[in-house]
């Protein structure tokens, strides 16, 4: 693993030190210093108020070296979120491949990190590519089905929301708007809500990404079609989450 300014990495702290603390970086050896005035936003007296060892925290990189500094509190809560995430997934999925191959278990590991960078990286493949990802990894019929079953719970659902601008000038222009507005929110996990004119937001949730991903694109082309049959004036902006 290659260690970048900038990037986010889940620590361990190994020793409390009087003005910071030592951590191992993700799985490496590779040690780091986190400096007393880079634990939190709030003022530290003690870094004993805020860290023990064995703590995991969620660490950015400030500065290389030979031994990297770090900092806590510039971390994000969104980028804290989807570290925690990421590496929740990645133990949970190295518990589920001891659970299957217990001796051959490091075997696994180092196919799948030779193949995929990571075990997230594989998880993330898996999730978009589904079993026929699995194929070369020559798993047996047990342990496909409770991946393909682990990545379906856990893999993370895209919600659209796109920013519909529709404008006319047409004397029956706002009921033009409406119809074509209205066909596209009977589709179950479709809502649209009127913001101001002439700016309206359509979320598209249909609990799978792929699912919701088809809808959008499908319903953007209704949208488009129709507002050119009816000389509406069309333009959206899409927002995922």
């Amino acid at each position: 693993m290659e260690i970048k300014e900038g990037d986010i990495y889940i620590c361990k702290v190994r020793k409390l030190l009087q003005h910071g603390i030592i951590v191992s970086i993700g799985n490496e050896e590779k040690e780091g210093f986190i400096h007393i005035s880079e634990l939190s936003k709030r003022w530290v007296r003690d870094v004993k108020d805020v860290a023990k060892e064995g703590d995991v925290l969620v660490c950015k990189v400030i500065t290389l070296g030979q031994s990297p500094e770090l900092s806590i509190k510039r971390v994000t809560d969104s980028e804290k979120r989807e570290a925690l995430r990421e590496w929740s997934i990645e133990n949970r999925l190295i518990k589920l491949i001891e659970k299957f191959y217990k001796k051959d278990t490091n075997k696994l590991k180092e196919q799948i990190i030779k193949k995929y960078g990571s075990i997230f990286n594989f998880y993330e493949v898996l999730s978009k590519n589904g079993k026929d990802e699995l194929d070369d990894l020559k798993l047996n019929k047990e342990i496909t089905a409770e991946l393909l079953d682990f990545v379906e719970k856990t893999k993370k659902k895209v919600i659209i929301k796109n920013q519909l601008e529709l404008k006319t000038y047409e004397e029956n222009g706002v009921e033009k708007i409406k119809q074509i507005l209205n066909e596209c929110a009977k589709t179950k996990g479709v809502s649209i809500k009127y913001i101001k004119a002439p700016v309206y937001m359509m979320t598209i949730d249909l609990g799978d990404t792929k699912k919701t991903l088809n809808e959008n694109k499908k319903l953007l082309e209704i949208i488009s079609k129709k507002s050119k049959s009816s000389n509406v004036e069309f333009k959206y902006t899409e927002i995922r989450q």
